[in-house]
């Protein structure tokens, strides 16, 4: 008798510390030692803005002392960024552009770190430098008017104002100059809002001009569909007229009115009484003065029947459509004439 042999488990299965009995793996545990591992090795947290630009600013400075001025301006830029409110990171960044000659940023950052620390003497004192380099040397006076006011015992303010005021620089002057200055702004913000106006009413006229372009296209469409619909209501009221008739020509008209048509405007034919012997309607314009108090308005002049009795061939309109002004309308010139009525 042949015995087969048991499967035994894995060796390593018996080890301790492990996660693995026999075929089974404690997918659990292995979890759990997972999350262990992880919580114990925890991400640092971010230090706050304002140290981190107490930190960028130092390295700044340490690039400085060296004369590494473009490093050292690229670390205090990082350091205002990390701290847009941090004043000394603007006056460090005043000095590097100084020190490169890039006098204008140096005003520039000097101003928003004056912003931040107005009472700040050294601050003033190196816009002045950065105005005297500039040749604006009443602005150096005034900026160094302005540090000498916060900081009296500093010999080297004095120096330095007593140095721009020999080149001409005038407090009196910068104040005339800043006037000068708002003035002219004051007239081309004027002169910007003017020009803004004009350009706004020559849109407004252009868009005016469309629109009145736009009715005269559409009135001149409607005027043309409408002498079309006269046109063809006529011919066909014409058609039926002629047929009724025997007549080959159009409807007589008398002082701007057709005999042939009765009050309400249809064109009647020949009368349908046997024996009358009428073959189209007649109205005598002279005899009828008031249309709608006369019974013989609605009667032929001929056989004496009223219009039910003669044949009707439809409406037929004696005046044409009127022609829009901007198409040489004379309907003014019409409208004015005394004693004229249309029909």
């Amino acid at each position: 008798r042949r015995w087969k042999r048991r499967p035994q488990p894995c060796g390593r299965g018996r080890q301790s510390g492990t996660m693995v009995t026999g075929n089974h793996v404690d997918l659990q545990g292995l979890f759990k030692l997972a999350g262990t591992k992880e919580s114990a090795a925890a991400p640092p947290q971010r230090k706050p803005g304002r140290e981190r630009s107490e930190e960028l600013r130092q390295k700044g400075n340490e690039l400085y002392r060296i004369g590494a001025y473009e490093a050292a301006v690229d670390y205090y830029t990082r350091a205002v960024n990390a701290d847009p409110g941090n004043e000394k990171a603007f006056g460090n960044r005043c000095a590097a552009h100084t020190m490169m000659k890039s006098f204008r940023e140096a005003v520039n950052d000097a101003d928003y770190g004056i912003r931040l620390s107005p009472s700040w003497a050294k601050l003033h004192s190196r816009k002045a430098v950065a105005h005297f380099y500039l040749k604006e040397y009443d602005e150096s006076v005034q900026a160094y008017r302005k540090a000498v006011d916060l900081d009296p015992g500093n010999e080297e303010y004095r120096s330095g104002l007593s140095q721009a005021q020999k080149l001409g620089g005038s407090v009196e002057r910068m104040i005339q100059k800043k006037a000068m200055e708002r003035e002219q702004r004051r007239r081309d913000e004027a002169a910007a809002k003017m020009a803004a106006r004009v350009s706004l009413d020559r849109n407004g006229a252009s868009k005016a001009r469309a629109s009145k372009e736009s009715v005269e296209k559409e009135r001149a469409e409607r005027y043309e569909k409408e002498v079309i619909r006269y046109k063809l209501t006529r011919r066909e009221a014409v058609t039926k007229w002629r047929a009724s008739t025997g007549e080959a020509g159009w409807p007589e008209e008398d002082r701007g009115r057709s005999v042939r048509v009765d009050i309400f405007g249809n064109l009647r034919g020949k009368c349908q009484v046997d024996g009358s012997g009428c073959n189209m309607w007649h109205r005598d314009i002279d005899s009828v003065h008031n249309a709608w108090g006369n019974m013989e308005a609605i009667e032929c002049s001929n056989c004496g029947h009223g219009i039910d009795k003669h044949e009707n061939c439809g409406q037929y309109p004696l005046n044409e459509p009127l022609k829009p002004r901007h198409m040489g309308s004379r309907y003014e010139e019409e409208l004015n004439i005394p004693g004229i009525h249309k029909a």
